[in-house]
């Protein structure tokens, strides 16, 4: 019964907009309701060897994980030939990083080691990007909330290495003031689009009409995304931090247009935040259209921030 009860959790995570206090804290939980699951029957398991049932409930319960956590198909195969370019998406807390006064040069440090092509990076200002002048970033940047100075937070798109940016801020919702960026990398005959997002956050412990809320401003955020690409006709990558784990509905949308690159190419859960500092979560995505092939992802460790940037080696469609 209990795989049974986690089947149906998987099930209304995927089928409501809004889920309020008690759904919410289920669905960012439910990995570790899964493996808790797995444990226990183990557990009776190895109490009571006679009872057949149970090492079926056993298999059945890693197979549903495998297939709702594990790699997809995909990264097993041989990845396609072509050009590649690697994409790393982070949140970098406006550099409020253990230490101020280091975070620019940690952040920058993280950033040449992984020798990204283009960068999407999340709480960001201009101020921030000048900090980081010395790895050469043409960037776009656009404020979460119109109007404000450098020192406001924002999202940037930024090119190295011979690729160049260009785009800017839109609105996810035009009665909502809260912008995602649109915007065009290219280099030489290589051109594909890069909408950097961060999705409304969750407050923990508060009311559930407000949760309700910001799982409803989340629904509206996807949609609008998923808008977005059905006008775009050259191949997209959406990067960002989602403020929500894949098996709300917003992901389930986005997978329905989009392959998730980490179930494509990386290896393990994939975490990129710990919640309360201790319990990981992967709230930070990158999603590309199907015209291109993954060859990878990684989850790069750096201290600069409360996120970790997720880094993506992607074939260019030829």
């Amino acid at each position: 019964m209990g795989l049974v009860g986690l089947a149906v959790l998987v099930g209304l995570g995927r089928l409501d907009r809004a889920p309020g206090n008690l759904l919410t804290g289920l669905l960012f939980a439910l990995p570790y309701l899964w493996l808790a699951h797995a444990g226990m029957v183990f557990a009776l398991w190895s109490a009571v060897p006679d009872r057949r049932s149970l090492p079926a409930a056993l298999a059945a319960s890693l197979l549903g994980a495998l297939v709702l956590w594990g790699p997809g198909l995909a990264a097993w195969r041989a990845p396609e030939g072509g050009d590649t370019v690697r994409v790393l998406s982070w949140n970098v807390q406006r550099l409020w990083g253990p230490g101020e006064a280091e975070a620019p040069a940690c952040v920058a440090a993280t950033i040449a080691r992984a020798e990204p092509d283009v960068v999407a990076l999340m709480e960001v200002s201009r101020a921030n990007l000048e900090a980081l002048g010395s790895l050469g970033l043409e960037c776009v940047h656009t404020t979460y909330r119109s109007g404000g100075g450098p020192g406001r937070g924002g999202l940037a798109v930024c090119g190295r290495q011979g690729w160049r940016a260009s785009g800017s801020g839109r609105r996810f919702v035009d009665r909502e003031d809260w912008s995602y960026l649109a915007a065009e990398v290219r280099r030489g005959t290589h051109v594909f689009n890069v909408l950097a997002v961060h999705l409304a956050p969750h407050h923990f412990g508060a009311p559930a009409s407000a949760t309700e809320e910001v799982a409803a401003r989340q629904a509206n955020q996807s949609r609008a995304v998923v808008e977005t690409l059905q006008r775009l006709h050259d191949p997209t990558v959406v990067a960002g931090d989602f403020n929500s784990t894949r098996d709300f509905w917003l992901h389930a949308e986005l997978r329905a247009h989009l392959q998730d690159v980490w179930e494509r190419g990386g290896i393990g859960f994939g975490a990129t935040k710990h919640v309360w500092g201790w319990l990981p979560l992967r709230i930070d995505f990158v999603y590309a259209s199907r015209d291109f092939a993954v060859r990878g992802a990684d989850v790069l460790g750096a201290s600069c921030s409360d996120h970790r940037p997720v880094l993506s080696t992607l074939a260019l469609p030829r």
